[in-house]
């Protein structure tokens, strides 16, 4: 039986978008590279009487930003299946959940998923002797691993609906 890598790379990685809450995830097969920052908003508590802070306190968890880069084919720009929107479809844009698979793992665990995502950004161009590249950037309320889905806890606020 053959040993299992413990160590995560970019062979293994697939990522999908699945594009509304019923939607079926698809494999994004034009990018080469994905990566994601958390960011725990904190303030340090500087008193009177005293140099150092006397605690840090966490104030927000910021928004997940996710950026994916890949090659630009014709055909399957930005708009299609990394989900970029159309200026004539803001005004219904709908969020996206991404999420990187192991292809070596069975289980399909993802290794991240990142929820209510909406495309902010992305970029392209040509440039002579090289391929063509598209650089798209997500924003999401909140990313889960293998350690498993990450909730906002009970009680807390919402938008009425």
């Amino acid at each position: 039986m053959a040993k299992s890598a413990k160590v995560f790379h970019g062979a293994r990685a697939k990522v999908f978008v699945k594009p509304t809450e019923n939607g079926t995830p698809q494999l994004v097969g034009i990018f080469d590279s994905c990566s994601y920052s958390v960011n725990i908003g904190a303030e340090a508590i500087h008193i009177l009487g005293r140099f150092s802070p006397d605690e840090i306190t966490q104030t927000s968890y910021e928004a997940v930003q996710v950026s994916c880069s890949g090659f630009r084919i014709i055909g399957n720009g930005a708009h299609v299946l990394p989900a970029v929107p159309k200026l004539q479809d803001l005004l219904n844009l709908e969020y996206v959940t991404l999420t990187m698979e192991d292809r070596q793992d069975s289980s399909n665990q993802p290794i991240m998923t990142v929820e209510n995502c909406i495309p902010v950004n992305y970029s392209t161009g040509a440039q002579a002797k090289s391929v063509s590249r598209v650089q798209i950037t997500y924003l999401g309320t909140h990313a889960s691993d293998e350690a498993g889905t990450q909730n906002e806890s009970s009680g807390a606020a919402s938008l009425p609906s």
